[in-house]
Formats: C-alpha cells, sequence, structure tokens
C-alpha cells in the first residue's frame, strides 16, 4: 500500500520494524504516487500544495494509519519548525522549504 501524509510518526508503526528512509527529488514523488495512493494528508493548504506540486489530486483526509511490512509512505516534509498551533495559508507554505521522502517498512 502507498500513502501520502506530511508526517511520519512512530505511532505510524505497529510493533517492531525496520525502516527504509530515503530523501527523494520531486519526481520520484510523482512517480511513486501515480500509480495511486491513500491520503493522511489532514490539511487543506498543504494538499493544495502538494497538488499542485506533483499535478496529482491530493484529497484532504485526516485519517490515522498503520503501517505494515511492504507499505510505502510518501511524506511532504516542510523544512522548518512551526510555531505552536500555526495553521499556514497555501501562500504561506509555498515559501517555506520542504521535501519529499519515503518511508518503507522493509521487517
Amino acid at each position: 500500500m502507498v500513502y501520502l501524509s506530511n508526517a511520519f510518526s512512530l505511532g505510524m508503526l505497529k510493533g517492531d520494524a525496520v525502516l527504509r528512509v530515503q530523501q527523494i527529488p520531486l519526481e520520484e514523488a510523482v512517480k511513486i504516487l501515480s500509480s495511486g495512493f491513500t491520503s493522511a494528508v489532514g490539511h487543506g493548504s498543504t494538499a493544495t500544495v502538494v497538488e499542485e506540486l506533483t499535478g496529482i489530486p491530493v484529497p484532504v483526509n485526516r485519517i490515522a494509519i498503520t503501517l505494515q511490512k511492504g507499505d510505502t509512505l510518501v511524506v511532504f516534509q516542510l523544512l522548518t519548525r512551526l510555531p505552536e498551533g500555526a495553521v499556514l495559508t497555501t501562500e504561506e507554505i509555498e515559501k517555506l522549504p520542504f521535501q519529499f521522502f519515503t518511508v518503507e517498512v522493509i521487517e
């Protein structure tokens, strides 16, 4: 299963796991997501930014996910720490540095 989120948490794992985390370019994120994914992006402004970057529709879907062996999580990660309780507009997010990562459960 492929998921898209704007964060990764150890709470997404059930029990012990071995992970592979890789920084990937935008083009690789588009390639992975183009085959289909489940969105776990919970904020509209973030979904809009990822949609604009990738050209792929990103539904707002505030769900909790549990990663299993063989799953891949594509993470849109802002590279700055936001103030507590901050809710940013699409325009504000677009001005911040970001990167895509994959988190894969390999064991």
